[in-house]
């Protein structure tokens, strides 16, 4: 089966989508922006150019590393990541998403989130903000890549 160009924007989308907001432990100025005590939950928007992707995604801080997964609402994996200290290597790739270039791309913007933003890190082409309503959004710059967290209680 051929996946065509508009689902596979779609679903990259989709993948790009990280999250984040506010929880007790989950500040901007602290060492992380998640909490490392417990297994957090987020919704997350992905937008690319004329595509937009929503899902989950579940962390966890296991090991001095982070864990995680990202899940579309009908309960599709897209994949798993795991973030030791500074990188993020994807794992279990949906087939479609499973290319050297979408790697790249979510890899580095995920590694950013979990590791550079926290700590204040300038990365060229990225950034992080925090919106009024509590949500974060990570821009892609380069890519033209929005992802919006939102915490699920």
């Amino acid at each position: 089966m051929r996946v065509k160009p508009a689902m596979t924007c779609f679903f990259f989308c989709l993948l790009l989508l990280v999250s984040c907001n506010t929880a007790k432990n989950s500040v901007l100025s602290g060492k992380t922006l998640f909490d490392t005590t417990k297994v957090s939950k987020y919704r997350i928007l992905i937008k690319a150019k004329q595509a937009e992707v929503s899902g989950i995604m579940v962390l966890k801080y296991i090991n001095n590393e982070w864990r995680g997964s990202l899940i579309n609402e009908f309960g599709i994996k897209a994949f798993d990541f795991v973030a030791p200290q500074g990188k993020c290597k994807l794992k279990n790739t949906i087939s479609f998403l499973d290319k050297w270039y979408i790697r790249r791309t979510v890899e580095s913007d995920f590694a950013f989130l979990l590791w550079n933003a926290a700590e204040g890190k300038a990365v060229k082409g990225k950034s992080l903000e925090q919106l009024p309503d509590g949500r974060f959004i990570l821009k892609n710059e380069k890519r033209n890549i929005e992802y919006a967290f939102q915490f699920i209680e």
